[in-house]
């Protein structure tokens, strides 16, 4: 009886390779069409991923570009406005010209002026070494007509001394510095 029931339980050959042509067709099914998508679907996932970092990444990039120029456009403007206060190579000679017409104007007589240039990458700097004769009250309005220009005009520094006890004139040595912006060269 053992064996009748044994033998009812060894699958035949026929069911053994019935078995085996399902399984076999199980894994090449799986195979051409289940695992390709999930590869696909993995492949996707993983391209949302870095797609998403270089989506944030170009948004940081572009930020970062809006504020550098919104940076470079303050830093034009400040040049512009420096450059207002500069005089151009003529002008400066126009004013270091003018500066006898300007004392004889507030009644100072020129006693000596000596103009020297520094120059610099960007701009050069024009010093005047100006000594007048005049009333005190006539030298503070050439101090005043100096920098009465349109441009920056910097007095470094004034130095006065009366001429002797029983005069009221003055003499009065003055540190002028004015800035010029560089000429620019011809580009050929």
């Amino acid at each position: 009886m053992l064996s009748e029931n044994w033998t009812k339980l060894t699958p035949s050959p026929r069911n053994i390779a019935f078995a085996a042509f399902v399984l076999m067709g199980t894994i090449a099914v799986y195979n051409r069409v289940v695992a390709p998508h999930a590869n696909y679907v993995l492949a996707a996932q993983r391209y949302e991923s870095v797609a998403n970092k270089l989506t944030r990444k170009k948004q940081a990039i572009i930020n970062n570009v809006k504020i550098k120029k919104k940076e470079l456009e303050g830093l034009e403007e400040k040049l512009e406005q420096m450059r207002t206060n500069l005089f151009e190579p003529i002008e400066a000679k126009e004013f270091f010209s003018d500066i006898e017409v300007m004392s004889e104007g507030a009644n100072c007589t020129i006693h000596s002026l000596d103009v020297s240039q520094t120059r610099s990458a960007l701009k050069t700097a024009n010093h005047a070494k100006l000594s007048v004769v005049g009333s005190y009250r006539n030298i503070v309005v050439l101090m005043n007509k100096l920098q009465g220009s349109p441009r920056q005009v910097w007095i470094d520094s004034v130095s006065i001394k009366p001429i002797s006890d029983s005069s009221e004139q003055v003499k009065c040595d003055i540190s002028i510095v004015i800035y010029t912006t560089k000429e620019k060269e011809a580009v050929l």
